[in-house]
């Protein structure tokens, strides 16, 4: 019987897993963190919007659909676009399509509701993958052991140690660092700033930063803070070891970041600092944001893949990246159980790995193809929300992307 691995459990590799787990495939997962405590689904987290041909798809295949509604009621479809000044440039309600928002904790909460946690194994750090003489792949984990699998997906993230398998290719600086905030129970603590993002997202944007929030849960305002910058390491440098009240100060009293804004979208940062610093004690330094060159390929290769942010890192101003990863996870869940049908009861080495490779030559095709897209895309979005004007910019691209273009 041939062993498969999934090195990486976030969506993508847990959506996977249900998907083979459904169809009767064994396979072990490996992931870094622990175990989830119990609460970590009420955590606030990012949100993240999933669409009909993609995200929605992969949870309706394992089955989860019923049980995803009621975790979509946390942060409306709406957005909102303002400058600096607090003066909406665009407003909408979320358009015609159907796209729910999720917590990003409460997504991996359920898609681990559905996972064999005998198949899961935590706190396994990939340090290295290699090929071993025999064609199979060893998965070097240091302390916790050496394990070898005929097929290996790699779903582990922007800094994939199962890519060089595939590519020599790196992850670049895309441009812009960012630092994430919180403020819980923003309704009643703070009906201003509630009333100020609405309750859906909201993006503040002006001299090539920006603010954007979603709400997430236990009515929480999630705060993305973003600094545009030629020099990568520049504004990581210089948040490095300040104190909340240290970080707060330099935000807004430098011109160049947030110094020049009006007193009611300065409030949103302040108050979150704040917050950060009475909750956590400290407040990390923004980091720079990374993708991976537009447009990169790699040759299928027998016994490894690659879905999610580890084939096609991006910026995320399309909100396309966890919906690709779940198509990722559909399309490569239905290559793996025809290559598994084909062999049957075939367990001759490497028979697996040969039936799999053609389907896998497939997969990457159609993945390239939709991420290439997207990667455009995203990278195009971004700069136009960090340019000079970018409430109004991104005003604009939301006017055509909702009514089409002007008439000539």
């Amino acid at each position: 019987m041939a062993s498969i691995a999934i090195v990486g459990g976030g969506p993508s590799g847990l959506c996977l897993g249900v998907l083979l787990h459904k169809q009767g495939i064994p396979f072990t997962i490996y992931e870094l963190r622990e175990r989830p405590c119990q609460d970590a689904a009420s955590t606030p987290s990012g949100m993240l919007d999933l669409h009909e041909e993609s995200g929605i798809a992969a949870i309706r295949a394992c089955g989860l659909w019923d049980q995803f509604l009621p975790l979509t009621a946390d942060c409306a479809e709406s957005m909102l676009v303002m400058n600096e000044n607090a003066e909406v440039t665009h407003q909408d309600d979320g358009g015609q399509e159907y796209r729910p928002e999720i917590a990003r904790s409460l997504l991996t909460d359920l898609l681990l509701s559905a996972a064999p946690q005998e198949s899961i194994r935590w706190r396994h750090k990939l340090l290295s993958a290699t090929r071993t003489a025999a064609g199979r792949i060893a998965l070097d984990f240091g302390d916790n052991g050496t394990f070898e699998h005929d097929f290996v997906i790699g779903a582990d993230g922007a800094w994939s140690k199962v890519r060089p398998l595939l590519t020599d290719v790196k992850p670049q600086y895309g441009g812009v660092s960012i630092a994430t905030m919180q403020i819980l129970e923003a309704t009643k603590r703070h009906p201003d700033l509630s009333s100020l993002v609405g309750r859906g997202s909201c993006a503040i944007l002006a001299n090539r930063n920006g603010l954007f929030t979603h709400r997430s849960v236990r009515d929480s305002i999630w705060l993305y803070v973003i600094v545009s910058g030629d020099d990568e390491h520049a504004i990581q440098d210089r948040t490095t070891g300040l104190t909340p009240q240290q970080f707060e100060d330099l935000m807004t009293s430098d011109d160049k970041l947030f110094g020049t804004w009006d007193r009611r979208t300065k409030a949103l940062l302040e108050t979150a600092c704040r917050e950060e610093g009475e909750a956590k004690g400290k407040i990390p330094p923004l980091k720079p944001m990374y993708m991976l060159p537009l447009d990169h390929k790699w040759e299928a290769q027998p016994g490894v893949a690659l879905i999610g942010d580890a084939a096609h890192l991006m910026m995320p101003w399309a909100g396309e990246g966890v919906n690709l990863a779940l198509w990722d996870s559909l399309d490569i869940a239905a290559a793996i159980a025809e290559a598994w049908k084909q062999c049957g009861n075939d367990n001759r080495p490497g028979k697996f790995q040969e039936a799999l490779l053609p389907l896998m030559a497939e997969f990457d095709e159609k993945m390239f193809a939709r991420s290439s897209e997207s990667a455009h895309e995203t990278w195009n979005n971004s700069k136009i929300f960090f340019s000079d004007n970018g409430a109004q910019d991104m005003a604009d691209m939301m006017a055509r992307l909702m009514n089409g273009p002007p008439p000539e």
